[in-house]
């Protein structure tokens, strides 16, 4: 069986793996979504990794993480209701139903226990899904968590994808005019701190990668991430009602500015059994800006590996009830 080394040692583990890949349709109250299964022939050293993404990452947003994980264990990439290839959801719909719809996934796979990442806007979806159903989940992991948003954020986010989504003459979606491209600009800039880009790794290569990424999205696609920030808008994202009975690993870049270190600190104090950090040389966009010690920090807490001394991560703390 594979085993993590003790000390960060990247390569070691990043072996190439043959992989398999099986799209598995799902349906949830009328609502037709797909999940994306990765497996090799490699023993898993964990239980399968259900990811829940961004507002703006469908199941093929992480080639990298999926790179780097899918020899160790199982990975489920999932489209939920309003995202991808999925059906619309409607927009009175709020995160408990999402949560719903990501837990018919591990049911549907067969899977008695999952280990649980939400990252960003997929961090209340995944807070719900332990909360309702904690023995189903093994270990939680959140990146990029607040219990509410900063109103102002959401909503210049919500302005600019509906500005995007006004440009429905733009048929391909691709950005030619001045002013369009301005709102990839601006859509990027919302989640980068670009006051402290200097102290943040790649920052300048990831924003050109966000901006492309931006530049591409077509009104249909803008529309629904401009539903999603209006989702963030009408109410909190994470419920009051704290965890008791999941382990968990809250962390964001030490530069986050979208949902900031102190506002992951308190979740993480909101889970009985959990662990907080920050990555260094980070914001919100860490699993990009170190997409390898993302990787690392991720499959040492789900291997249950000791998460001192990492030269790219704070000291741990533990926050929560539990000591």
């Amino acid at each position: 069986m594979a085993t993590v080394p003790s000390v960060w040692n990247p390569p070691e583990w990043n072996a190439p793996e043959e992989t398999r890949e099986e799209l598995v349709p799902l349906e949830w109250r009328g609502l037709r979504y797909t999940c994306r299964v990765i497996t090799s022939d490699r023993p898993p050293v964990t239980e399968p990794l259900l990811l829940l993404g961004g507002a703006l990452q469908d199941m093929y947003a992480w080639p990298r993480l999926e790179r780097r994980l899918s020899a160790h264990l199982p990975l489920v990439f999932v489209d939920l209701p309003g995202v991808g290839t999925a059906d619309d959801l409607p927009a009175e719909q709020g995160f408990d139903a999402l949560a719903e719809a990501a837990l018919l996934v591990a049911d549907r796979l067969g899977f008695d226990r999952i280990n649980l990442l939400g990252a960003s806007y997929g961090a209340p979806i995944a807070y719900r899904a332990a909360l309702s159903r904690p023995a189903r989940v093994a270990r939680l992991v959140l990146a990029g968590a607040t219990h509410r948003m900063n109103p102002r954020l959401v909503s210049d986010c919500e302005q600019v994808w509906s500005a995007r989504a006004a440009l429905a003459d733009d048929v391909d979606g691709t950005l030619s005019d001045s002013g369009s491209r301005e709102i990839a600009g601006r859509a990027a800039a919302t989640l980068l701190n670009t006051a402290l880009r200097d102290q943040v790794s790649q920052s300048a290569t990831v924003a050109r990668m966000l901006h492309r990424q931006f530049a591409r999205i077509t009104p249909a696609a803008a529309r629904r991430h401009a539903v999603c920030h209006r989702r963030l808008l009408a109410s909190d994202p994470l419920p009051s009602e704290t965890i008791d009975a999941v382990r968990a690993l809250v962390f964001t870049g030490e530069h986050d500015d979208v949902s900031t270190p102190d506002e992951n600190r308190a979740v993480a104090a909101a889970i009985a059994d959990s662990t907080f950090l920050l990555v260094r040389d980070a914001d919100h966009m860490v699993h990009l800006e170190r997409e390898a010690e993302y990787a690392d920090l991720i499959l040492r807490f789900l291997t249950d590996l000791p998460l001192d001394g990492l030269p790219y991560t704070t000291a741990p703390e533990r926050l929560g009830a539990l000591r």
